[in-house]
């Protein structure tokens, strides 16, 4: 599946992206036109020669994805980075950058959408209720980035009124020797907003959807005849039906957990964190085909792990299953 995916993507974005329109304009500054064997030569070097087939393209990089060495099975960047760097190395250490925003935030989001779910679901039509299902909704209709806006709005704002804030668009000080305090501590503080945005959003979309397993779950008869014996609706929740609700939450956490790891952009974007998300964007905006075929392997291998990971966790929850 992962290779029919990153396949069918190499094949369309070499149909469809031209990156020897943007890399290499067919003039240069001085106006003087470019020798074509020099193009040739260039547009060979890596693979976009619009001269060759598609069909032979891919072929070409098939090959290469069997054959090269491991930082050189994806090939080159075919963008406008006349660097040509090679792409596989470039996705690891996105990825690994990536791994601690996404991560944190999802966790948090998580949890705390789930706590804050099968609260509001015991305390169902009460004001607490109201008000976190207000929020929440407020939060959801909310596009990300007029979120993240807000939150580097917040920012500056306490900045001015303190003297102190919240690194907003650079996760890295330039100005720090790197692997000194001030750099570690500038990277640690630099997570906060990021962070802040992801689990928002995380939590308010998890307590909406822990919210109505719990429901589901409150009217069930396993937990009627569980109170009918003598437990409050807090000890028969938490003996019986709160591993119940959790059941289609694992299914959902798996899958909205790859699609959170994957899908960053903005927040990537908006706070510039040069990671897997932001990445992906410049790549297609500069019409690269090797590196929009790296990510969608990425993307496919990720996915995959994340119905094995929600099939496991649904085991664990579910005896039945097992």
């Amino acid at each position: 599946m992962a290779f029919l995916a990153t396949s069918l993507a190499y094949l369309l974005a070499s149909s469809l992206l031209h990156p020897q329109e943007v890399m290499y304009p067919p003039n240069t500054a001085g106006g003087r036109p470019i020798p074509l064997d020099v193009q040739q030569a260039y547009f060979d070097a890596r693979n976009i020669n619009p001269d060759v087939s598609v069909w032979q393209r891919y072929l070409n990089w098939l090959g290469n994805l069997f054959t090269a060495p491991w930082e050189d099975k994806f090939g080159v960047t075919t963008g406008t980075d006349k660097k040509a760097l090679p792409v596989f190395p470039q996705v690891i250490s996105r990825v690994g950058i990536s791994l601690r925003l996404v991560v944190l935030g999802t966790l948090i989001g998580v949890i705390g959408g789930i706590v804050l779910g099968a609260w509001t679901a015991v305390k169902r039509g009460k004001l607490s209720d109201r008000t976190v299902s207000f929020i929440s909704f407020v939060v959801l209709a909310l596009p990300t980035p007029v979120i993240i806006l807000v939150l580097q709005g917040a920012t500056m704002a306490m900045r001015g009124a303190t003297g102190f804030g919240f690194p907003s668009v650079n996760a890295i000080d330039p100005n720090a020797v790197p692997g000194s305090w001030d750099d570690i501590s500038f990277q640690i503080l630099a997570l906060v907003l990021p962070t802040i945005a992801l689990a928002l959003m995380g939590v308010a979309s998890y307590s909406r959807y822990m919210k109505v397993t719990t429901l589901d779950v409150l009217g069930a008869d396993y937990l009627r005849t569980a109170r009918a014996k003598g437990l409050t609706k807090r000890q028969a929740m938490r003996k019986h039906g709160f591993r119940m609700a959790l059941i289609p939450m694992g299914q959902y956490f798996a899958y909205a957990f790859a699609g959170a790891f994957s899908g960053s952009f903005f927040v990537e974007r908006l706070f510039n964190w040069q990671g897997i998300g932001n990445w992906a964007l410049v790549q297609m905006q500069i019409a690269d085909v090797n590196g929009t075929a790296a990510v969608v392997l990425y993307t496919a291998i990720l996915t995959l792990i994340a119905a094995t990971l929600a099939d496991f966790i649904q085991a664990v929850l579910d005896p039945r299953i097992r």
